[in-house]
């Protein structure tokens, strides 16, 4: 069983890619486990979600820049495509700890040898761990995802036409608690004793929604092989609220630095935070492309429009933007290889990128100038207002890395190397500011490990530097690992026991402000050094696979709980579990 992604059919690949059916880290079922650790969110699946590592900008032109939810969601470069023979199903559920409950469900099949037709969903769901008011009436409920997903492809018999799309909804809610809200003379170390913990948002009234739909065609005929044209359409649609009832409580507890609102008298009514974007963007790229023999070329026309409307002061900003773009890619063998790829936004932004593959080693580099978000730009409520013209950032990376493997043991450590300009980044009050002065980070990273016999390991360690003014708070030690042994009755069940680790070092950990989904700088706390540990067994019976798992196993045996984000305790000692059942020919 096979799918395919939208990017093979743009980059004129032929990949095969297969459904996975192994145990190996079956068990990492939550976001966080599955990037490696390498983000953290406000303790629950579902919330808030951060890098602990500063990240590449991804995208060029103005973007609104509320990205804390958007990695539950689909991605685009991510949907799969089948082309199935008979239908195929996908069935995952998962409960966790503080009723971390996350359900997927995908169907897919064809409607003739040529058409096929699926639809995924997701459910996600997470109660508080820390105490409100509502939850002292028993309703413990934190969060709440679905996403929706319907796609679709077809091919002409002559495999010269080929369309494939879909429909991608998204809809978020969150009551929101701001974190653990200390008593007098409490320490941050010492509330991570208590399991009752009150929330700093404590009367209940402040809720998050974030909801989008979006539409995306791609399209393509091939006239010959060395000649083809294609071209892609997006429509998106999306609206971003949070709200506060009790704004003049969570002022007088210090969580918002300030009113615009002056009264002579006091007001019958209390006040409310409100804040509101919505979001509308266009776009459509038409391009030719080509393959001859090893080499395959790429070029495109692209136009953008977006507006973005904020009732708060009635008022609207847009843009039109056109970009041009370039894409070559140079096969020398099936693992060697090198590609080169630029666009350039009119007037403003553009990318460079170019990297160079083979079976010993890799090298990346990356130089981006990207426009400021509209979170950055342009925000309006009660409490925070700016409309800034701040400067593109300017990105710069520079990564390579060697790879020795054996049939039993591999070892491939790697460097990256980045140089950032005019960072933007939110301040101790959430305030939004840009830096003139230059940061620098470099980061060694190592990935080792093996098998021997019925075990296998590995471990990936991440050493971080920087220089420069200290505005972006990274560890400077980070890793993860996993220790397992697979075991096998009669070929029928597969049996997987094991370990995950985790270690971050001491840093100062952002804080989170959900007025606009804005993790921001905190100068109170250096969240301590943890190592947390997961046990686990995992099994595979034909084409169905469970784990059960006790996380964060030595809380209490090595030290107490530790902290996500300031003021957000991470998951506490808990049992989880989960199935998946691949249901295809």
């Amino acid at each position: 069983m096979h799918y395919f992604l939208e990017s093979d059919v743009l980059n004129s690949r032929i990949i095969q890619r297969r459904i996975d059916t192994s145990l190996h880290l079956f068990q990492r079922h939550l976001f966080q486990e599955r990037s490696s650790f390498l983000t953290a969110n406000l303790g629950n699946d579902g919330t808030a979600v951060r890098h602990i590592f500063v990240q590449s900008p991804t995208n060029l032109g103005t973007q609104l820049g509320y990205q804390a939810y958007m990695p539950y969601a689909f991605e685009a470069d991510q949907v799969r495509y089948y082309d199935t023979k008979s239908p195929f199903s996908d069935v995952e559920y998962s409960l966790g700890g503080g009723g971390q409950t996350r359900l997927n469900f995908s169907l897919a099949r064809n409607v003739d040898s040529l058409w096929n037709v699926g639809i995924e969903l997701q459910r996600m769901l997470a109660d508080k761990v820390i105490t409100d008011a509502a939850f002292k009436k028993g309703d413990q409920s934190l969060l709440g995802q679905w996403g929706l997903l319907l796609h679709s492809n077809y091919r002409s018999k002559n495999k010269r036409y080929r369309i494939l799309g879909h429909i991608n909804y998204f809809d978020q809610g969150s009551n929101d608690q701001g974190g653990i809200k200390l008593t007098a003379n409490q320490t941050e170390a010492a509330a991570l004793n208590y399991l009752d913990n009150s929330a700093i948002l404590t009367n209940s009234t402040s809720q998050s929604n974030d909801k989008f739909l979006k539409f995306h065609i791609y399209h393509e005929f091939i006239g010959f092989k060395g000649l083809q044209f294609f071209q892609r359409f997006d429509v998106e649609n999306r609206t971003v609220k949070y709200r506060d009832l009790d704004f003049t409580t969570s002022l007088a507890d210090g969580f918002y630095p300030k009113t615009y609102i002056n009264y002579i008298q006091a007001p019958s009514t209390p006040d409310s935070m409100y804040n509101e974007n919505r979001w509308q963007s266009y776009s459509h790229q038409t391009g030719i492309k080509g393959v001859f023999r090893q080499f395959t070329y790429r070029t495109h026309l692209k136009q953008r429009y977006w507006t973005v409307y904020n009732p708060m002061n009635a008022s609207s900003l847009n843009r039109f933007e056109n970009y041009v773009g370039l894409w070559l890619h140079q096969s020398f063998s099936e693992k060697t290889d090198f590609t080169a790829e630029g666009e350039y936004l009119l007037g403003s932004d553009y990318a460079l990128k170019a990297q160079f593959v083979s079976p010993w080693f890799y090298v990346k580099f990356q130089r981006t100038s990207s426009s400021p978000s509209i979170a950055q730009n342009w925000v309006h409520n009660i409490s925070y207002r700016w409309k800034n013209d701040f400067a593109n950032i300017q990105f710069d990376a520079l990564e390579g890395g060697i790879d020795i493997s054996s049939k039993s043991l591999y070892f491939k450590p790697s460097v990256m190397i980045q140089r950032i300009g005019n960072w933007i980044y939110y301040d101790t009050k959430a305030n939004v500011q840009q830096s003139k002065e230059a940061i620098g980070v470099f980061r060694t990273s190592i990935d080792v490990g093996g098998n021997l016999g019925k075990l296998e390991w590995y471990t990936r360690v991440h050493a971080n530097t920087q220089t420069g003014p200290d505005i972006i708070r990274m560890p400077n030690l980070a890793a993860d690992a996993n220790v397992a042994l697979n075991l096998q009755y009669k070929k029928l069940l597969y049996v997987q026991t094991g370990l995950d680790f985790q270690y971050q070092s001491a840093y100062y950990g952002d804080a989170y402000m959900p007025v606009f989904q804005q993790y921001h700088l905190q100068n109170t706390y250096q969240l301590p050094a943890f190592v947390q540990t997961d046990a686990y067994v995992t099994l595979r019976i034909n084409r169905v696979r469970l784990f059960f798992k006790m996380a964060n196993v030595t809380q209490g045996l090595i030290g107490t709980n530790h902290y996500t984000a300031y003021l957000h305790p991470a998951m506490g000692r808990v049992f989880g579990y989960g199935v998946k059942w691949l249901l295809f020919d």
